[in-house]
């Protein structure tokens, strides 16, 4: 049996680990992290894997490695086989299994923290590796396996071949330091455009699709926003908040670290915000990781939503 896998030398594990590491990294320096000894050392793995299947998997183009479509392929049963192997050992030795998830900074404070808290309360057996991600990274990297899970907003998830679940719903306020507003500050609709013009606001940049779809919905309302802290992700807007200086729009999934020192503003300009979240995957990983199911139903669970 695989008498022909077996004919000849140049196939082994450590090989296919470093065509997957290499094609992942973009070129043999990068994978290798600029050490010349270990750069030599794929190198020549990869030939042997190339001389082996009798194709070639990889193109060098300057300093650059890009995999053909049959290193591609490779890459992708070698994961697959890999994995089996990973989780087989884990079980063998009743080690924890080792997940990813790749979301943005808020993503992960707001909605994989709480999880991954229960997760460690209920004894799961389980260990999982955080990876900071933009939207727009996530359907790739999924398709390419190099993260299990994502979380992701769902209109992000149009690559085909991706299976996901709506876990949450992200909605959005205006959160005042009660310091701040005092008993200016009634928390209804009305307060909203009276408070971008009294104090400071911080939130997203301009550089973000949310920061302009806030404008937008702003200008649709009649409101101008004035914005005199523009940050790269939520929590450190929420830091911002908590410093008592400035107001924050955020997702009002931040409410329970908030304490009770901040007054929630609504305004339908926020509502249109409203967006689903989605854990994604790809469903290739179910396949060679049949436990990665029970996680699926963890983060779905319904008294989460």
């Amino acid at each position: 049996m695989f008498e022909h896998l077996f004919a000849e030398r140049g196939l082994s594990l450590d090989r296919l680990k470093t065509l997957i590491e290499v094609g992942r990294a973009g070129s043999i320096a990068a994978a290798a992290r600029g050490d010349s000894a270990r750069q030599s050392l794929y190198s020549r793995q990869i030939k042997e894997l190339e001389e082996f299947f009798g194709v070639e998997l990889a193109l060098r183009r300057g300093k650059v490695l890009a995999l053909t479509k049959p290193g591609w392929e490779l890459v992708r049963l070698a994961s697959e086989s890999l994995c089996l192997l990973d989780d087989f050992k884990s079980r063998s030795r009743n080690m924890p299994y080792r997940f990813t998830i790749g979301a943005g900074d808020s993503l992960h404070a707001w909605v994989a923290a709480p999880v991954l808290a229960e997760i460690q309360r209920r004894g799961l057996p389980w260990l999982f590796a955080l990876e900071n991600l933009r939207n727009s990274e996530i359907p790739l990297k999924l398709q390419n396996m190099d993260v299990d899970f994502g979380i992701v907003r769902t209109s992000a998830l149009e690559s085909e071949g991706l299976e996901s679940r709506v876990i949450r719903c992200m909605d959005y306020a205006l959160y005042v330091p009660a310091a701040l507003g005092g008993r200016k500050v009634r928390g209804t609709e009305d307060d909203f455009p009276r408070l971008l013009e009294m104090f400071p606001l911080a939130t997203l940049g301009s550089a973000s699709g949310f920061f302009t779809s806030l404008k937008r919905n702003c200008a649709e309302s009649g409101i101008r926003l004035r914005v005199q802290c523009e940050t790269q992700s939520f929590p450190f807007a929420a830091r911002m908040l908590k410093s008592g200086a400035f107001m924050a729009v955020l997702p009002c999934m931040v409410e329970p670290e908030l304490g009770k020192d901040f007054i929630k503003v609504t305004h339908p300009a926020l509502d249109r915000l409203s967006r689903s979240i989605s854990l994604a995957w790809n469903p290739r990983l179910l396949r060679v990781r049949p436990s990665a199911k029970r996680v699926i139903d963890v983060f779905s669970s319904p008294e989460r939503g």
